[in-house]
């Protein structure tokens, strides 16, 4: 069982070669303007004339723009129309609407029926016939509309008012995938903030806590350093780790107990931190703690060292660490995946894997300079008491990755 062969790593393994700029160094108009840029450059490639945006992370990525950001992520409260050339319409929250009006210049309210019972189709009806014509504006008569996301009165609105729909993910992905310079320096500052948390979160684990005190532990270092909100509340203690995805209840953590959390929040500016680690409540983990997060440590720095530019998907899968059989039931649902202004894709999955009920594919796609991978690895067998989350977010260079988070692992399960 030895998933890193005789490779000796330091718990520290990452050496800082990026240094986290100031915020008043971040050029953020031209933030907006170069991810408006790759956005209709990748519409026009698609063939995509005109895109609807009721994402929020779309909606931000086009304008700059993000109101209430959790709440409007789960309504269809605020919408943007872009076209290939030219600037967007945002249709904005109408009492939000002097929030949006300090970046974009035009901004409208939008028009609402996603509460209105029987009433809402009548009301969509209204939002189409605004819609058509604001494409019109746009110099898009006519043209199909690529929407990300709607409800059924939405879509039938449009079908009403002769609207053709299309899908606007193959521009929105292949846009956001590779960064900005000002996006990359947005996720090193993230990195610095993630590693904020988790040294306030290692500090506050002692027996007696509660999962969800050390959420509130995590949430408070998150808003004192600029953050906006963590989108999951992936803390879990002792047999809540095993199998993974358990979110911060009332559970207290016992002395021996691992603890382990993943940051899933979005930082400064919107932009994702999602780091993994698992501490040990104790001075001394048992040998089968160890061998657990061996293995764990072992897959996610093994996965660091592989990555490259120019490598396909399919051959980053294929040469990464393999776990052992008694870890391969319980593992993560893929091997990494991107991030940005949300957890991005596609992502890597494991070869061969058929947990789904059909085996997933593997995107025929070549890993390039800028991207923002998250390496993850979950070892736990099945049934068992106990299981390690781990993960590094790191950034794709000329040379190889670089984690963007320095934070190291725990001596004590090393």
């Amino acid at each position: 069982m030895k998933v890193g062969g005789n490779r000796v790593r330091q718990h520290n393994p990452h050496v800082q070669r990026l240094r986290v700029p100031n915020i008043t160094e971040i050029d953020l108009p031209a933030l907006r303007r170069n991810r408006l840029a790759r956005l209709q450059a990748e519409m026009k490639r698609h063939g995509i004339p005109i895109c609807l945006f009721y994402n929020p992370g779309n909606i931000r990525y086009a304008t700059g723009v993000d109101v209430m950001g959790v709440w409007t992520a789960t309504t269809l409260a605020r919408y943007c129309l872009v076209a290939t050339q030219g600037e967007p319409i945002l249709f904005e929250y109408m009492n939000s609407m002097h929030v949006a009006q300090k970046l974009v210049r035009d901004v409208r309210p939008a028009l609402g029926w996603q509460y209105g019972s029987t009433t809402g189709l009548a009301a969509a009806k209204r939002w189409a016939a605004g819609v058509k014509s604001a494409m019109a504006e746009l110099g898009c008569k006519g043209a199909p509309l690529a929407v990300d996301k709607l409800d059924g009165f939405g879509f039938m609105a449009l079908q009403d008012a002769g609207i053709k729909v299309t899908d606007p993910s193959p521009a929105t992905v292949d846009s956001r995938e590779v960064k900005t310079p000002e996006e990359v320096q947005l996720m090193i500052l993230n990195g610095a903030i993630a590693d904020s948390i988790l040294a306030d979160f290692e500090a506050a684990i002692v027996p007696g806590i509660k999962e969800y005190e050390l959420l509130a532990v995590a949430n408070e270092a998150l808003f004192r350093n600029h953050g906006e909100f963590m989108f999951t509340r992936l803390i879990a203690s002792g047999p809540n780790t095993n199998p993974w995805m358990s979110e911060a209840h009332d559970k207290i953590v016992q002395p021996g107990d691992l603890v382990g959390i993943d940051t899933d929040a979005n930082g400064y500016e919107g932009y994702v931190l999602d780091v993994s680690r698992t501490f040990l409540c104790g001075d001394e983990g048992t040998p089968e703690q160890k061998e657990a997060y061996r293995i764990a440590y072992d897959c996610v720095n093994g996965m660091r060292e592989l990555m490259k530019p120019d490598m396909t998907f399919a051959e980053f899968a294929h040469a990464a660490p393999k776990l052992p059989t008694a870890y391969v039931n319980g593992r993560y649902g893929a091997m990494a995946h991107q991030a940005g202004l949300e957890d991005e894709g596609p992502g890597i999955p494991y070869p061969g894997d058929k947990r789904k009920g059909f085996e997933v594919k593997i995107p025929d796609r070549p890993i390039r300079e800028n991207m923002i991978f998250c390496l993850e690895c979950y070892a736990g067998k099945d049934g068992g008491l106990f299981g390690v989350k781990l993960e590094d977010q790191v950034l794709v260079t000329k040379k190889g990755a670089i984690s963007l988070n320095t934070y190291p692992f725990d001596k004590k399960l090393l």
